[in-house]
């Protein structure tokens, strides 16, 4: 079942999952967001691998094909390339966008830095337009940072 919580209360809860989780600690944290977050109907998690950006841990209703996308490609590899959260509340305006699902709407990618360079980023599909606010943003952001300490 999925239950909402408020950001503040989410980043506290992903830093204690984060600390007890091992290995397993990208996984744990994608399936909360996942889990406690309605509007986040897809999540996974790119990491750089030379010039590709690859799919690494992800939950949802199905399987991307997109596994391995070149950075400066789709909305993944723009934000990638320029190191800035994207944030598309209409996918179907936006050229970039590389279809995955017939039900997303909009879409979130929010890159993952360590040392200055970016390592990896937080890919999150909405069924909804504009399900991606300001709030959001700030939030994955931190997720981010935290998810950086893993690599």
């Amino acid at each position: 079942m999925r239950s909402v919580v408020g950001f503040g209360q989410a980043l506290d809860e992903l830093e204690a999952l984060v600390a007890r989780s091992g290995s397993a600690a990208a996984q744990a944290v994608v399936d909360y967001l996942h889990d406690r977050f309605p509007h986040y109907a897809w999540v996974g998690l790119y990491w750089v691998d030379g010039p590709d950006l690859v799919l690494g841990e992800w939950k949802g209703p199905e399987a991307t094909e997109h596994t391995r996308i070149r950075i400066g490609t789709g909305v993944c590899g723009a934000a990638a390339a320029s190191g800035k959260t994207e944030v598309v509340a209409d996918v179907s305006q936006d050229p970039r966008y590389l279809a995955c699902f017939p039900y997303t709407k909009s879409e979130i990618v929010v890159p993952i830095f360590r040392d200055g360079r970016v390592i990896g980023e937080i890919d999150i599909d909405g069924t909804r337009l504009g399900a991606f606010g300001p709030d959001d943003q700030t939030f994955l952001e931190r997720v981010a940072a935290l998810l950086a300490r893993l690599r």
